[in-house]
């Protein structure tokens, strides 16, 4: 009896061990899981779509406040006795468009063996080519106070549309990480262009910036020999403008725009009414 009852005891306790390594496996199954659950990536992702959402919440709402800079000149202007020609505004516009395609040539030859979208140089051209244009648009359409302010505001309000576009292009790199985004960013950033920081920034330059080609066209209107004084004044703004925000920062580079914009449109006024 104790042969038979002794092996029928000694089994179970054999068995025992064996039914205890798969409770000892149980943490081991769970330690896997919890890192799969920690890595989660950044919700922005590298994936361009799924910046729609920040351009909706941030550049969507600003755009009424882009669009109100050129119906504030246009009102400001109309309550002194000088409405707006849409026929002149519409050659503002595409004036400053023809100053903006001369550009590419001259950027596809500054960029030639570089990697950036936007050469440093092609800020040096904006004076020769804008006010160039700008000239012979005045010269063949007229030199009168109202013609030069229809195609100043014209001027001014292409670049507002354009400042939007570019706003929503500078929103979508800013939620992405890619290696295409990050290069985009370092350009930007070396050319003085921030992805940082509040767009309604992006509303005051537009202010400041239309004041000045307004201005402009009043200057070169009332004698177009002063293209010469605009020319290099215009590149000069631009500079600075972009050296400021580079160097210190958004409010400075804002606070540069405004001083050149209220000087030359003052300046545009004063020669076509006073002097």
């Amino acid at each position: 009896m104790t042969e038979t009852t002794d092996p029928g005891n000694q089994q179970p306790e054999r068995l025992q061990p064996e039914h205890q390594q798969p409770e000892r496996l149980q943490p081991e199954h769970q330690q896997p899981e919890q890192p799969r659950e920690q890595p989660q990536p950044d919700p922005h992702a590298n994936e361009p779509g799924l910046a729609a959402s920040p351009i909706i919440r941030t550049v969507l709402p600003l755009v009424p406040l882009y669009l109100l800079v050129p119906v504030l000149f246009a009102l400001v202007f109309l309550a002194f006795g000088y409405p707006l020609a849409w026929g002149l505004f519409g050659i503002g516009a595409v004036g400053w468009w023809i100053a903006y395609l001369l550009r590419m040539p001259i950027s596809l030859v500054l960029s030639k063996g570089r990697t950036d979208r936007q050469p440093k140089g092609i800020v040096y051209f904006s004076g020769p080519l804008e006010e160039g244009v700008r000239l012979v648009a005045l010269l063949i359409f007229g030199t009168s106070l109202s013609t030069a302010l229809s195609i100043g505001q014209g001027w001014a309000a292409i670049e507002v549309v354009f400042a939007i576009v570019q706003g929503v292009a500078i929103t979508s790199l800013k939620y992405r990480t890619d290696e295409k985004a990050m290069q985009a960013k370092a350009v930007l950033a070396e050319n003085g262009i921030p992805t940082e920081g509040n767009l309604l920034w992006g509303v005051v330059e537009r202010l400041f910036a239309s004041a000045f080609h307004i201005g402009a066209a009043l200057v070169i209107a009332w004698n177009p020999w002063l293209v010469i004084v605009m020319t290099p004044l215009h590149t000069l703004f631009n500079v600075s403008v972009l050296g400021a925000v580079k160097r210190w920062s958004i409010a400075m580079g804002e606070a540069v725009a405004a001083g050149f914009g209220a000087v030359v449109l003052a300046a545009g006024l004063f020669l076509h009414l006073v002097a």
